[in-house]
């Protein structure tokens, strides 16, 4: 008789990592569980055969039935914009807290669970030297502090269930909304030349990341542990905007804004969304972050879990603009 395929649940599986890390593991010969809200849209996973559970992490009575009786857990759901910074609490650390809470008591056999975490918990890097995983959480914003309490949240439960944090930076690919707007900016022959230029931001492919993630889940390695998962190459502000135009085949016409008008734009943002009640896309607190230098080392992640990275920005900024021009995004 053949062995049956193990089983992963994945959180927040309908959004733009965790239908990508859906395909991943059905790729990788694993059957695959989408842990999901009743109100989710669930667009990104149609064709797929997968299979639903319904949970959500603030009601924790909704958990026990999800978590149960899979053999990993990749705890990806959570919120990176909301219209009060209590929300990022609510979700990204006391569910963190809810969920973990459940797969002790309810599946205290699992074999990994795979905190998602992001590198906003360790901060920026300093200097000039690219951030470990030895070095103490930074963070600067409040989503980063709501990622770092659910991380230590989840980090805590290492002595009772084989525990695993992957810190991704920036995610990028076909389908991702942040990144678009640079992108789109790009299209329309403008160079935003933003903050200090010699800055240096690294990123991740988000299939790369989910291979990173999969290496995380099914490598031999010890409860407890960090990961950082990008992309082993950093570059600087002007190098990211050469590279965008490369893909989108456009030159443009320089756009530079200094660090405090772009907090005066954010400052502008935020008022102005919050005045029509809706979530604003750049707040004061988010310009900590995107003004700030982000190198990590993968060193660790190389060593224990095998992973390197496999597509560089210059070949994936291609392919994500093509997808963007295709779908009708730009």
């Amino acid at each position: 008789m053949a062995d049956s395929k193990p089983i992963v649940l994945i959180t927040g599986a309908n959004g733009f990592i965790g239908s990508r890390l859906c395909r991943r593991f059905l790729s990788e010969g694993f059957e695959v569980i989408a842990g999901v809200r009743r109100t989710a849209d669930l667009s990104a996973l149609s064709g797929l055969g997968l299979q639903y559970r319904y949970g959500d992490v603030t009601v924790p009575d909704s958990l026990p039935d999800m978590v149960s009786g899979v053999d990993y857990i990749i705890h990806n759901a959570g919120v990176t914009k909301v219209k009060r910074g209590d929300i990022f609490f609510d979700v990204n650390a006391t569910g963190t807290k809810h969920l973990f809470g459940a797969v002790a008591k309810y599946n205290p056999s699992i074999r990994r669970v795979i905190y998602v975490s992001s590198v906003a918990v360790a901060g920026p890097s300093l200097k000039g030297i690219p951030v470990t995983e030895n070095d103490p959480p930074n963070p600067v914003t409040i989503y980063g502090r709501s990622k770092a309490e659910g991380e230590k949240t989840a980090l805590s439960y290492s002595d009772r269930l084989p525990v695993v944090a992957v810190r991704p930076p920036g995610v990028y690919g076909p389908g991702e909304k942040e990144l678009h707007a640079l992108f789109k900016a790009v299209y329309h022959r403008l160079k935003p030349y933003i903050g200090n230029l010699s800055r240096r931001l690294q990123l991740v492919h988000v299939e790369d990341l989910c291979r990173g993630i999969v290496l995380a889940t099914t490598a031999e390695t010890k409860t407890g542990t960090i990961y950082f998962i990008a992309e082993r190459q950093s570059y600087t502000m002007r190098e990211l905007i050469r590279l965008l135009g490369k893909a989108c085949g456009r030159k443009g016409i320089p756009l530079f804004i200094p660090s405090p008008i772009f907090r005066l734009i954010a400052a502008c943002s935020e008022f102005a969304f919050k005045l029509v009640g809706a979530t604003p896309m750049l707040t004061r607190n988010k310009t900590r972050e995107l003004l700030a230098s982000w190198e990590v080392s993968t060193e660790r992640a190389r060593r224990e879990i095998g992973f390197e990275s496999m597509i560089p920005f210059e070949r994936g900024a291609k392919e994500t603009y093509d997808w963007y021009l295709k779908e009708g995004w730009l």
